[in-house]
């Protein structure tokens, strides 16, 4: 990557450098998607694994990944060595998350459950070990490479398209395990995990590795010396930085929460309890979103060159408080394409907690370096990375808890209660509406604009001199 200072007043990354970015943060969308894919069709479907431990042997690995992030970022903003400080990560942990990731698909077939299930656990711990130990880094890498308030705005973007991609084509990779060249399903999942293994995380994840020069950064006598918490202090007071980890908390808990009873009100609701019927409405769904996603990256990323940041998410804010009380009205029987509708009315905010806020942590890494004389952008991106896990499982184990709670049986199909049913619609309206006017109310008190931004650039270039 092309070296540049804090004197520089635009910098424009190139096409090159944004597609091996963008091929880096393809491979964190398998290291983040890859077990998910497939656990659940093999693991549960085709090995018969109890469906809620084997949920609760995906998300504790996660989930105890989690909380070693700021030990990892730590180490990454002071690791010194002449390949700089994210690359070493980057040769080895993506090879080393490879292969623990083939053999989580070797699970011999004649163990019973339990050792099936304690071998998932172990390698899905490695796992998540392994792949925070790079994707912090990679991370790192983007948010570094631009100073530009609104160049990193569009990094960002471009790599979120990947990130689309693969939310477009993963559905397709348990199929192909299924094919009949493999002679079975065991067969066919040891080579298309071997596959996603080699590709999607050991070649993804080194090739930015091999092809990107990481920006200098002169380290100083403080960032040798600042300790581990002492540093997570200093970034947990900065108030701005707080409300950004709070957008992010919120929309993953509430959010998702409500997200995820879409397809049970499609399935119960708009379909009668035709499984089959309410797939096809989730197709639709699903398809729409993913199309409207890649639209509003787009969109997100014009206006914020516009009118900033902070009214870009104001914006996607207020579109989605009306898409969630449109909900009520477009998940209706028989109302199948006016779910294309839900998908325009409340995509962008899901994108713009990649883009938009991930370009503003990046400016309170550099607020927080004015302050503090110090870069440390790994531990920034370790507590974002802390934020997304944690509030992932809550939304995931929650959304299973609210199910039972709410009188939802399965094995009664369509037959549901209609009180059942009722709860479905509301939580997921309220999931949509409470976490987008809390988010709203939040922003309100961000102040980091681009005026002030312009006011810390000069202060940071003015000590340098």
């Amino acid at each position: 990557m092309v070296q540049s200072d804090l004197n520089s007043t635009h910098q424009n990354v190139l096409l090159k450098q944004k597609i091996l970015l963008g091929i880096g943060f393809l491979g964190i969308f398998f290291s983040h998607q890859g077990i998910g894919i497939l656990a659940i069709p093999y693991y549960q479907m085709t090995l018969g694994v109890d469906p809620f431990f084997l949920a609760l042997a995906m998300k504790i690995p996660v989930f105890i990944a989690s909380f070693i992030a700021p030990l990892i970022g730590h180490w990454s903003d002071k690791l010194d060595t002449p390949w700089g400080r994210r690359r070493p990560f980057l040769f080895v942990f993506p090879w080393l998350s490879c292969v623990v990731f083939g053999f989580i698909w070797m699970v011999p077939t004649h163990w019973n459950e339990s050792q099936q299930l304690y071998y998932f656990v172990v390698m899905a711990l490695l796992f998540n070990l392994f792949a925070a130990c790079w994707t912090l880094p990679m991370k790192c890498l983007a948010y570094e490479a631009s100073v530009d308030y609104h160049e990193r705005t569009r990094v960002m973007a471009f790599v979120t398209y990947f990130l689309k991609f693969g939310g477009i084509t993963y559905h397709w990779i348990f199929p192909l395990a299924k094919l009949s060249i493999f002679g079975g399903i065991v067969i066919g999942m040891k080579f298309v995990g071997w596959g996603v293994a080699l590709i999607g995380l050991g070649l993804f994840g080194m090739l930015p590795a091999l092809f990107l020069k990481e920006r200098h950064f002169e380290k100083t006598k403080v960032e040798k010396k600042q300790p581990l918490f002492a540093s997570l202090k200093a970034i947990v007071k900065n108030k701005n930085m707080k409300i950004l980890l709070g957008l992010i908390a919120i929309q993953l808990t509430l959010g998702s929460f409500g997200a995820s009873m879409d397809y049970y009100v499609l399935v119960y609701y708009m379909n009668g309890g035709d499984v089959g019927a309410g797939a096809t409405s989730k197709g639709i769904l699903s398809t729409s979103y993913a199309l409207a996603g890649v639209i509003a990256i787009y969109v997100l990323t014009t206006l914020s060159a516009r009118i900033g940041k902070i009214n870009t998410m104001k914006w996607a804010y207020r579109i989605t408080l009306v898409g969630g009380v449109a909900k009520w009205f477009i998940y209706q029987p028989g109302n199948d394409w006016f779910l294309i509708l839900d998908a325009i009315l409340c995509c962008a905010i899901w994108p713009c907690m990649g883009v938009i806020v991930s370009s503003m942590i990046a400016d309170q890494i550099d607020a927080d370096q004015a302050e503090h004389n110090v870069r440390r952008e790994g531990l920034f991106a370790s507590l974002q990375y802390w934020i997304i896990a944690i509030s992932g499982s809550i939304a995931f184990i929650s959304s299973g808890l609210m199910l039972n709670l709410i009188g939802f049986d399965a094995l009664q199909g369509g037959e549901q209660t209609e009180n059942s049913i009722l709860m479905m619609r509301i939580l997921l309206v309220g999931g949509t509406l409470v976490s987008a006017a809390i988010g709203y109310l939040l922003l309100r008190q961000y102040d980091l604009d681009e005026e002030k931004f312009s006011e810390l650039k000069q202060r940071l270039t003015t000590k340098r001199k």
